[in-house]
C-alpha cells in the first residue's frame, strides 16, 4: 500500500495556503511527464511556467495541484491548493518534514563525486534500516527541498546531496537539511566561474557544517592540496572531524588498490586498526574513495562494517558515471567489439582525471590478437572554470599515464586548447559538438578499443554514447 505523505490539512498548515477540496498525495513532482499516480503537483513559474502544465499533470494523475494563481483550463473540481509562492510553499513542507523527522539526516557534498557517495550510500544504510534519498542528482535549493518533503514517516536514515555553483548556496542549504553527519568528497577546482578561486571552494565546502546538529562528525579527505584549511574551516564549525584516503597520517586509510578487468580492490584501515577487504565492480579508484567515506561513516554509528561492505558489493556506477558496457556492431562489413565507458553525465579537472585513470587501468589483461587494445578518450568541454578555463584545459596534456592512452578525441571550443598541445600521435579528431564527433569516432573504431566519453552536462557528450549504443 502506498503510503501517504501529504493531505490537504497538513499541507495548508506548512504552506499557508489554502484549498476547498480534500485530497491525499504519496509523493511529489514537478514535471508533469513523469508524474506518478497520486503525487501533488507543485506549478513552479519559470521560463517554462509549471502553471501552463496543471491540466496534463491532473491528466497523468495528480493528486491536487499546488498553484499561486488559477492555471489556463481551471476546472472548478481540479484540487488547487493556493499558496503565496509555489517555490516557497515548497521550502516550508521541507523544512516541516525535517523537524519532524526522527531519521538520521546525511549530508554530502564535493566537488566530484556526491551523486556517486549518495547511490553508494542508499544501498549501504539499507541494510540498517529505511533510507530514504533522492533518486537523481537533486543537489540544489528544489532539490533538496524536495527530497525532505518527500520523507517517509518511519524512516531511519536520509541521504541529502549538496551541491553549489556560487558562494553562500551550501551554508543555505546546510541550515535547510541540518544534517547530524556530512561527508565531504572532493574538494578541487570545480564550478570556479561563480566561486572564483580554490580557497573560497575549500570555504563553500567546509560550510556543509554550518547546520549540521550537535557537533556531529565530519568526514573529509585527506589527500587534497588544501586539507589544512579545510580541516581548520571545518572545525571551526564544531564537527568531529575523520579524515580518509591514501596517506599514511589518514584517520581512515586505503591501501593496496587493486584492478583487474573491471573490478577493483582494497583493503580499508579503519581508526580501530580493524582491516576491511572491499570489492567494487568497477575500475575507478575514486569509487574506492567514496566507499572508504562511508564505511568510516558506519563503523563511527557503530553499525556493522561486514553489512556495508555486502552493500557495496552489489553497486555499480549509472549510465553517465562509469557504467562500462561492450558493445558489439558492424563497421564496413567488420565486426567490431569495444568497451565504453560512460562519464559523459558531468566534467570537471579533478574527475577528467580520474576518468582518465579508469581509463589505463581497466582490463589491463585484456589482449586482441596478443596485442593491447587500444585506450581512446573522447572529451567535452569543461564548464564553468571562469579564467582558469584554458589552462585547465591544456593541463589535461600533463596528466602523468598519457603515454598509456592511445588516442584523444576532443569534442568543444574549449577542448582545441588540448588537441592543439597533445602530441601529433595521440590526436584522434576535434569537432565544435558532440554531434558532429558521432560519425566521425565511428569510423576511428578498430575492434577492442576501449573508450571513455566524459564531458561537462551541457556538452551533450551522452548523444555519443546513445548513438554507441544504438548500433
Amino acid at each position: 500500500m502506498v503510503e501517504v505523505l501529504w493531505n490537504k490539512f497538513m499541507a495548508e498548515v506548512a504552506t499557508l495556503g489554502k484549498c476547498s477540496s480534500f485530497w491525499e498525495a504519496s509523493g511529489i513532482s514537478f514535471d508533469s511527464r513523469t508524474i506518478n499516480k497520486g503525487d501533488l503537483f507543485i506549478a513552479l513559474p519559470g521560463e517554462r511556467d509549471g502553471h501552463d502544465f496543471v491540466q496534463a499533470a491532473f491528466d497523468n494523475g495528480a493528486a491536487a495541484a499546488m498553484v499561486s494563481k488559477e492555471p489556463k483550463g481551471f476546472n472548478e473540481n481540479d484540487k488547487l491548493l493556493i499558496v503565496d509562492d509555489v517555490m516557497k510553499a515548497l521550502v516550508r513542507m521541507a523544512k516541516v518534514s525535517r523537524n519532524e523527522s526522527k531519521a538520521i539526516f546525511i549530508g554530502i557534498t564535493g566537488t566530484s563525486g556526491k551523486t556517486s557517495t549518495k547511490d553508494m550510500g542508499s544501498l549501504v544504510f539499507k541494510s540498517f534500516g529505511k533510507t530514504h534519498f533522492s533518486m537523481k542528482s537533486y543537489n540544489n535549493f528544489l532539490g533538496c527541498s524536495l527530497t525532505l518533503a518527500t520523507i517517509p514517516k518511519d524512516t531511519k536514515y536520509v541521504l541529502v546531496e549538496i551541491g553549489t555553483n556560487c558562494l553562500g548556496e551550501i551554508a543555505e542549504l546546510s541550515q535547510l537539511v541540518k544534517p547530524d553527519h556530512v561527508i565531504i568528497t572532493d574538494v578541487s577546482i570545480g564550478h570556479i566561474e561563480g566561486l572564483k578561486s580554490l580557497n573560497n571552494i575549500v570555504d563553500e565546502k567546509a560550510s556543509i557544517c554550518y547546520g549540521q546538529k550537535e557537533k556531529g562528525i565530519a568526514i573529509i579527505p585527506r589527500g587534497i592540496e588544501k586539507f589544512s584549511k579545510l580541516k581548520t574551516k571545518v572545525q571551526g564549525f564544531g564537527s568531529h572531524i575523520i579524515s580518509f584516503g591514501e596517506e599514511e597520517c589518514s584517520d581512515v586509510r586505503i591501501s593496496d588498490i587493486e584492478v583487474y578487468r573491471n573490478t577493483i580492490t582494497s583493503r580499508i584501515l579503519d581508526q580501530e586498526r580493524n582491516v576491511w577487504n572491499i570489492k567494487l565492480e568497477t575500475a575507478g579508484k575514486h569509487y574506492i574513495k567514496n566507499a572508504a567515506a562511508l564505511l568510516t561513516l558506519v563503523c563511527s554509528l557503530k553499525l556493522n562494517p561486514a553489512e556495508a561492505i555486502l552493500a557495496l558489493e552489489k553497486w555499480s556506477p549509472l549510465a553517465g558515471r562509469g557504467q562500462v558496457t561492450e558493445i558489439k556492431f558492424k563497421n564496413d562489413y567488420n565486426k567490431i567489439s569495444i568497451h565504453l565507458i560512460d562519464e559523459s553525465y558531468n566534467a570537471n579537472p579533478s574527475s577528467v582525471k580520474s576518468s582518465l585513470e579508469t581509463l589505463v587501468c581497466i582490463f589491463t589483461s585484456k589482449k586482441i590478437n596478443y596485442h593491447q587494445p587500444r585506450r581512446i578518450a573522447v572529451l567535452g568541454d569543461m564548464l564553468e572554470l571562469g579564467c582558469s578555463e584554458v589552462k585547465e584545459h591544456i593541463n589535461i596534456s600533463k596528466f602523468a599515464r598519457l603515454d598509456k592512452i592511445d588516442k584523444i578525441f576532443c569534442v568543444g571550443p574549449r577542448m582545441r586548447n588540448l588537441y592543439d598541445v597533445l602530441p601529433y600521435s595521440k590526436r584522434g579528431a576535434w569537432t565544435e559538438t558532440a554531434l558532429d564527433m558521432q560519425n566521425v569516432l565511428v569510423n576511428k573504431l578498430s575492434n577492442g578499443d576501449i573508450v571513455m566519453i566524459k564531458g561537462s552536462f551541457s556538452m551533450g557528450m551522452n548523444t555519443i554514447v546513445k548513438k554507441l549504443k544504438n548500433m
